[in-house]
Formats: structure tokens, C-alpha cells, sequence
């Protein structure tokens, strides 16, 4: 399950310098500026952890990393459909500026897309990782292709959706200053202590227990 973790943060981070440019360009600057500072939090740790690890693994022969990026591309588009989910949640519950046009309405509407997805998920870690055949790398490369069709319109979706939250979302004058200095602290606190637990040696022990509560594959 690492490739698809992998795909849905890579595609997340994306998401998320999508909204901070967007913001900046078109909404509140300010409120632009704070995304950008919460997405440096993750990022600056991601860096930080992938400058310190010591062995990285090779040896995948072709097909497996072919199995590998394919089910990533599911992570790609699960993230996709979590944007549409929250740009769509705003739009209709904070906001109250849109309605559902899925027949089913809204919140049922989830159990469409969710109707696709799930299945979909399921039938490529199958094709992939268990039968394992030929045959299966072609039957995913068509899987993928559709699911991907399917991400790009919820995504394309998601983006429609988050005009209402730039026309609407904005930050108070009186709050700014403070609110943006309490994300930069606890950012520069998070990269300390990141850092101090490799140094520490610590950080190794919790990727243990992680591994045993969240085992990846």
C-alpha cells in the first residue's frame, strides 16, 4: 500500500500549491500565504526525513515498478475525489452558494462515485500484486486509463468548486498577523523536533512502531 499512500500525497502537495497559487492570484493574499506556511510544514519534513534515510530500496524489476506506479495512479485519483468531496462540501454546507446535481443529492451523492472507485481499487490491487500475469499489466493500464479520466473530472470539479471558497474565504485584518505567526512557530517547531529525533536516534524506534500498527506493503 506505499505506492498508493505515495500517489495520493504527491498528488495532494499538488493540490494544495494549486490552491495556495490560486488564492494569491485571485482571492485573499493573505489566506494564500497561510496555506502556502501549513503545506511547509509536511513538506519541509518530508525533506528532511528522505535527506536522512539511509538505504533506499532498488532491485524492482520492470514490471514491478510498472505495478507499482499503476497503483499509485490510484492514490492520484483517490486524491482527486477527496478534493471534489471537500470543494463540494463547502460549496453546498459552509457556503450554501450551490446545489448537488447528482440525482442521488447531496451527501448520497458520495456513494456513486464511491460505488466506482472502491471496487475499482480493490480489482488493481488484485491485477496487480496477486495474479501477478501478463495479461493483468495490460487489464490495469485500461483500469488506470479510465480511473484517470474519472480523477481529472473530479478534480476539474473540484477546482469549479473552490471559486466559491476564493470568492468567499477570507482572513480578518485584525487576526492576520497573529494567525500567521502561530503557523510559522508551529512550523518551526515541527522541523526542530523532526530534527531532533534523528539526531536523538528516536525517530527510527517510532517508524517501527508505525510500521507494525500501519503496515505498509
Amino acid at each position: 500500500m506505499k505506492s498508493l499512500a505515495q500517489g495520493f500525497l504527491s498528488m495532494a502537495a499538488f493540490i494544495w500549491i494549486f490552491n495556495v497559487i490560486t488564492l494569491t492570484r485571485l482571492g485573499d493574499a493573505w489566506l494564500g500565504l497561510l496555506y502556502f506556511l501549513i503545506f511547509l510544514i509536511p513538506a519541509s519534513t518530508a525533506v528532511i526525513l528522505r535527506l536522512n534515510r539511509k538505504k533506499f530500496v532498488t532491485g524492482f524489476s520492470r514490471d514491478e515498478k510498472l505495478r507499482r506506479f499503476m497503483f499509485a495512479l490510484q492514490g492520484v485519483v483517490w486524491a482527486c475525489w477527496m478534493y471534489d468531496l471537500a470543494t463540494t462540501c463547502y460549496a453546498i454546507d459552509v457556503a450554501r452558494l450551490a446545489t448537488e446535481i447528482n440525482p442521488l443529492g447531496w451527501p448520497l451523492g458520495i456513494l456513486g462515485a464511491l460505488a466506482y472507485y472502491g471496487p475499482t481499487l480493490v480489482m488493481m490491487y488484485i491485477l496487480l500484486f496477486r495474479i501477478k500475469q501478463k495479461l493483468s499489466l495490460y487489464a490495469g493500464t485500461a483500469l488506470s486509463a479510465v480511473a484517470l479520466c474519472m480523477g481529472s473530472m473530479n478534480f476539474n470539479a473540484g477546482a469549479l468548486n473552490f471559486q466559491v471558497f476564493i470568492s468567499t474565504a477570507y482572513i480578518m485584518p485584525e487576526i492576520r498577523f497573529n494567525l500567521l505567526a502561530l503557523v510559522l512557530v508551529v512550523g518551526v517547531i515541527s522541523i526542530l523536533t523532526i530534527t531532533w529525533l534523528y539526531c536523538k536516534n528516536l525517530l527510527p524506534v517510532c517508524k517501527k512502531f508505525l510500521k507494525i500498527c500501519l503496515p505498509l506493503r
